[in-house]
């Protein structure tokens, strides 16, 4: 256990573990997450993300590490939100190229492999990651039910990219997003973000949940292009409003 991050009376009944590993965002260093169960905190599960929290299948997870603050939960307020000419090129982009739909989540060889190239092509990780029992543990079981969707590009007859969403009371949260790197061109990640916050507006979510960022991490600051946004790191009250 973190002795820098005290838990609460609620954390310590669903907590199961403290795990050190390998920091993917900063070389050298260690990170610690916080697992706890995810079945007795779905119904918090919402406030559970203002306080850092993310879902891996059946479990929540969040960083109490000793040495650093850098992570920081980052949501986008769906209504004030307003795409840069950029993001309004990608959308455009995207529509003309791509149908989506919600399915429930779901293993199949094909998005398997378009995984396994993804993980290759965007982060240089092993195949092995993708085996059947990892993704179902990472992108189909989840401890919030039917609250969890999968959001599919297709081009045509062609899968081109998966997404996960939980739909929570008043937000919807990203999960994970991989695509066929052969349609990388289409600035695909981004088009499925534009995409998750036009259905948190048709939802009547107030906020889209991007996951964590950090300031110095080259690979998520597309977060912040996605304005207005709001960050907070996990144990503080206050959120920081960023408009530009």
């Amino acid at each position: 256990m973190s002795q820098d991050h005290p838990m609460t009376a609620f954390e310590r009944a669903i907590h199961i573990m403290d795990v050190p590993d390998t920091c993917p965002y900063r070389d050298g260093q260690v990170m610690t997450l916080r697992f706890c169960h995810g079945f007795q905190a779905q119904r918090y599960y919402q406030q559970l993300l203002d306080e850092g929290y993310r879902r891996n299948g059946m479990f929540l997870y969040r960083p109490v590490c000793r040495m650093c603050q850098a992570c920081e939960v980052l949501r986008v307020d769906v209504d004030a939100f307003r795409p840069s000419k950029e993001q309004r090129r990608i959308r455009n982009q995207g529509r003309r190229n791509f149908e989506h739909r919600l399915r429930t989540p779901m293993y199949t060889r094909e998005k398997a492999e378009m995984y396994a190239a993804y993980l290759a092509h965007q982060h240089e990780r092993d195949e092995e990651a993708a085996t059947e029992k990892h993704y179902n543990r990472f992108l189909v079981e989840s401890c919030l039910g039917s609250a969890t969707l999968e959001l599919q590009l297709w081009a045509g007859e062609r899968l081109a990219g998966v997404g996960i969403l939980d739909r929570l009371p008043d937000a919807l949260s990203s999960v994970y997003f991989y695509f066929d790197p052969a349609f990388a061109r289409f600035s695909p990640g981004t088009y499925a973000a534009l995409l998750e916050i036009e259905l948190a507006r048709a939802w009547r979510r107030k906020y889209h949940y991007f996951g964590y960022y950090i300031e110095d991490c080259p690979s998520m600051n597309y977060k912040r292009r996605f304005r207005p946004c709001e960050t907070k790191r996990p144990d503080d009250t206050e959120w920081r409003r960023h408009v530009r």
